[in-house]
């Protein structure tokens, strides 16, 4: 493929390395085999083969990681350079695979997106979010249909107020969203990270529907997300 990717293929791809920084290194084997679709699907979009494809696809998809973070159209060029290594091997090996999480983690604590005023959401609560905007570029490219949000939350406000659990829907959307985009399931998503991304989503459905939550419902919602996590740990 010649020609520039087309912008849906390059957020499919970005998708992709996204999902695998929220993997346990330990489950990387897994998380190939249930992406193996979406891979070969992009690379045949591209009628190329899957190699020619995340050759060309990479680099391009590391650029606006890296641009995202800054907070810019003009990234900086190490740091760029340095995360398209790590993601050449990425989903090699628990080694590897450890080793592009924790440039990622580099990335995501870049100022660009990192400072509270710089964040995605800031005036939506994402001044809350217990991680520096490592889950708003996710959030975007992903492209969540938060229709079935609204209805999962208005069951739950259905329920009895005693039985009611502010997280049970959102993280059920979440595991929905991640199924219909990738065939990711939760057993390749670190909890920690399916819990911060569920808040993330939240977030940007809010933002999307130019509604806000009260603070006090922000913070319940954020207590009842870090204690799911800290259950699991």
């Amino acid at each position: 493929m010649s020609q520039p990717i087309p912008v849906d293929m390059l957020k499919q791809t970005i998708t992709y390395f996204y999902l695998l920084a929220y993997c346990p290194p330990e489950k990387v084997a897994e998380f190939k085999q249930s992406t193996a679709s979406m891979l070969k699907g992009l690379a045949g979009q591209a009628r190329i083969k899957e190699k020619a494809f995340l050759a060309q696809a990479l680099p391009e998809a590391c650029l606006h990681i890296v641009a995202f973070h800054q907070a810019t159209r003009e990234p900086d060029r190490e740091l760029v350079d340095a995360l398209v290594k790590a993601a050449r091997t990425a989903d090699k090996n628990s080694e590897t695979l450890a080793a592009f999480k924790e440039q990622m983690a580099r990335i995501a604590a870049l100022p660009g997106r990192a400072k509270l005023e710089n964040r995605l959401h800031r005036k939506k609560g994402c001044a809350f979010c217990q991680w520096p905007c490592y889950y708003g570029y996710f959030s975007l490219v992903s492209e969540p249909e938060f229709n079935g949000l609204q209805r999962l939350l208005e069951a739950e406000a259905q329920q009895p107020k005693q039985e009611q659990n502010p997280i049970r829907p959102v993280l059920e959307f979440t595991l929905s969203h991640l199924a219909q985009t990738t065939q990711v399931g939760q057993g390749v998503i670190q909890r920690v990270h399916l819990g911060n991304l569920a808040y993330c989503l939240l977030m940007l459905s809010m933002a999307k529907s130019r509604l806000a939550l009260p603070e006090s419902e922000l913070r319940v919602f954020q207590t009842s997300s870090q204690a799911w996590i800290q259950a699991g740990s």
